[in-house]
């Protein structure tokens, strides 16, 4: 994806022109205003509160308005304002939390009596007007796509031209309650998280008072913080003719106190841009962004929910800013003011590979790199350190985070490796060996190396773990979440190994693993937790079937497996009300249905995780803002469309799998440049059941594999014959150099 240079405006449409007129299709192009059109939000009513809120964001600052009595709100964000304390001052939650910031409030004149809004897609803005019993106004918001500034324009009538901003900061202090305020409750805090705490956590001081300063029309509010840095919001109103324009940006800085400097400098830049390039640059990264993959499917709910996922990604993740956190860019406070490794992560960025959206998954990537030397320090024991790496369950972008901190997590072994799945992901879609060699590989390497700390042979013969934590389940032996995490990573090591041309020591270790380690726990009902226990049913978190999905250990292509896929997909697909939060299991519980090519009950799955959303897309557990839950629907759709996994124990490409879970009332499909592992490009389209055409380009020269799943024969159009070679029934090997590509029909 193409980084838009700040303040080249007239650059940026020239160079989006030329990208998109390269990319010409054979098939009719996409119309895509009036296609993106279709996907809009509108509102009728006033939005209530966040839950309502249209949204907006850039990956760094975000905003959302609703209604709040008689004023309008504009709350707004910046993903990376957080506390800097060290431990003595607690957890995570309590030491390094994200800050909520604070709103403007909009006083009409008049009551406010109705709007007719529209939430723009295309051009990732909202429009229309706001009523009132005084008058109208007619309303323009944005947050700018290459900026850090949050625009309002306003265009009152007679009666509303006197209408005023007010600002409304919030206190710059956890959102997560329960941090003690006396020995008693110091001792309550250290017997339920560390006993350390009991003699280290410091009495609570709170971060200096915020100020105001202002600059001629022009106003600051600084935040300083009590461990160094600060953060700042600065504002001004611009009127032309009849518009008043409400400009606001949001700096932070750590650890010199730089970010007030820093708003006001941007402030000014923006009040001097030229309007009409301003917007058009922000209106060309979203044009580029959307059309960097193609979805249309026959349930246009669902369809617009797709594409509303799609500009969440852009809203919440991109290379260089913020990766997705647990609540996304519009944090609302409650008790999750952190990042949490042990689910909610790794399952938010799962639809960037696929979507051909990479930038927005990059970022788990460099944040795990640069912060690698936090994660080495968190090992405990002390003596680990030397080989070993560990990331805890509640972190800061900068993943610090002992294993000592929360002691409830103590043996909570599997967030990095999962974690390192994404960026395993990362790797299989792009190819970047560097990538792979200098920031995945020495991590996997010491996440492995913390298993191998712990793994005991059993008088069987066998590899076991003793009791390991799986996420909110419990201590388990032979944990099933800890044994599909080391045998991939061990069997991925080996890969890397190879690819990267490395003479580990480590490797015959790894092969051991990966021949030894004892089998996964089963019952009559499928996989379950551990072997020493029963199945525990009742379970949101579906972390024991990583084996299934996303790791494939377990797949519908190993002889005798498809018993226990199938009943373990039953285990998963049996939470779907609202009390076990249907969003939170659908999210793993769908692709797992598609692991099996179960396109029906996929469809079952969408159907409770639609019903479990919130009114403007976006989803709460127990009242905490989640981002995950949302998102995920975008991978789930995905996976019906495309899969490109292959089996972890086989030194093979996986073929590319087109339609592989569709259920059968979806005849008319289409896709266009999604994107497979190996770093393939594939388009295909369905018609009334039938696959048309299956077309694949090469970005890198790997190896190519397909399953495209015609009903006849297979040619392709615009090659030699001899590139494509059958190698089993349905299964194609296609001979693509770096650039080429290939279109696939059926006779």
């Amino acid at each position: 994806m193409r980084v838009i240079p700040k303040g080249n405006y007239l650059s940026v449409l020239v160079s989006c022109a030329v990208f998109l007129s390269s990319r010409v299709l054979a098939e009719a192009p996409v119309e895509w205003p009036s296609f993106m059109r279709q996907h809009d939000m509108t509102f009728n009513t006033f939005p209530r509160n966040w839950k309502e809120a249209p949204h907006f964001g850039n990956a760094m600052v975000g905003s959302m308005l609703y209604q709040v009595a008689d004023t309008l709100r504009l709350q707004i964000f910046r993903a990376d304002v957080q506390d800097h304390r060290d431990d003595t001052w607690g957890w995570t939650a309590y030491s390094r939390p994200r800050l909520v910031i604070g709103y403007f409030s909009l006083h009409p004149v008049g009551t406010l009596t109705g709007c007719a809004w529209r939430k723009d897609l295309w051009n990732a803005e909202l429009t229309g007007k706001i009523t009132t019993d005084k008058g109208e106004i007619e309303i323009r918001h944005l947050t700018h796509a290459v900026d850090m500034a949050i625009v309002t324009e306003l265009t009152p009538s007679e009666g509303e031209k006197g209408f005023t901003w007010t600002w409304h900061p919030a206190p710059a202090k956890t959102t997560r309650s329960g941090y003690p305020t006396n020995q008693v409750a110091i001792a309550e805090f250290a017997k339920r998280y560390a006993p350390s705490y009991a003699s280290t956590l410091n009495a609570w001081e709170p971060n200096p008072p915020g100020r105001l300063e202002k600059e001629g029309t022009k106003s600051i509010w600084i935040q300083d913080l009590l461990k160094g840095g600060q953060y700042a919001t600065a504002w001004c109103e611009q009127s032309k003719d009849e518009t008043r324009s409400l400009l606001v940006t949001i700096a932070k800085s750590y650890p010199e106190s730089s970010a007030a400097t820093r708003a006001k400098e941007d402030l000014n830049r923006f009040c001097v841009a030229e309007p009409k390039a301003w917007f058009q640059g922000h209106q060309a990264w979203w044009h580029v962004y959307y059309q960097q993959s193609f979805v249309t499917i026959p349930d246009k709910r669902l369809e617009s929910l797709y594409w509303q996922m799609i500009y969440r990604y852009g809203c919440t993740s991109r290379t260089g800013r913020s990766m997705v956190d647990t609540s996304g860019i519009w944090f609302q406070g409650a008790q999750w003011p952190y990042i949490t490794t042990d689910w909610n992560i790794q399952s938010a960025h799962w639809a960037v590979y696929t979507a051909n959206r990479l930038e927005q998954g990059e970022e788990v990537v460099n944040r795990l790199h640069e912060g690698r030397e936090a994660l080495v320090q968190a090992v405990r024991p002390v003596e680990w350190q030397k080989d070993s790496a560990y990331l805890a369950i509640a972190v800061a972008p900068d993943m610090r985070g002992a294993r000592d901190e929360d002691m409830r997590y103590y043996n909570l072994f599997g967030n990095l490796p999962w974690t390192l799945h994404n960026a395993w992901m990362q790797y299989r879609y792009s190819m970047d060996d560097a990538m792979l060699r200098d920031k995945i590989y020495p991590l996997l390497r010491r996440s492995m190396n913390l298993y191998l700390h712990i793994v005991e042979e059993g008088k069987d013969g066998k590899l076991h773990l003793p009791p390991t934590y799986s996420p909110e389940s419990g201590l388990w032996q032979d944990c099933a979440f800890d044994l599909a995490l080391f045998k991939w990573g061990c069997l991925t090591l080996l890969k890397a190994s190879k690819r990267l041309n490395i003479e580990d020591p480590l490797i015959p270790r790894w092969r051991e693993v990966g021949t030894r380690l004892v089998d996964f726990p089963v019952s009559d009902k499928g996989f379950k937790q551990g072997s020493d226990k029963p199945l525990l049913e009742q379970h949101r978190h579906l972390s024991h079937l990583l084996m299934i999905y996303p790791l494939y250990l377990a797949n519908i292509e190993q002889k005798g497996m498809r018993e226990v896929l199938q009943k373990s997909m039953q285990q998963s697909l049996a939470l779907n009300s609202s009390d076990h939060n249907a969003a939170m299991v659908q999210t793993h519980a769908v692709p797992i249905a598609t692991a099996l090519g179960e396109g029906e009950h996929a469809l079952r799955g969408l159907a409770f995780q639609q019903a479990d959303l919130l009114t403007n897309g976006l989803w709460a557990c127990s009242g905490n803002p989640c981002i995950e839950s949302t998102l995920s629907l975008a991978n789930n759709i995905q996976e019906m469309l495309l899969q490109s996994w292959c089996d972890p124990v086989k030194d093979e490409p996986g073929a590319i799998r087109v339609f592989p879970a569709l259920p059968a009332e979806w005849k008319d499909v289409e896709f266009r440049d999604l994107r497979a592992q190996g770093a393939f490009l594939v388009s295909a389209k369905r018609v009334g059941g039938l696959t048309q055409w299956v077309r694949i380009k090469s970005l890198v020269g790997e190896p190519c594999r397909v399953k495209p799943g015609f009903k006849g024969s297979v040619s392709v159009t615009g090659a030699r014959a001899d590139i494509l070679k059958q190698l089993s029934p349905g299964i194609y090997e296609i001979a693509l150099g770096k650039g080429e590509e290939v279109t696939l029909v059926t006779e």
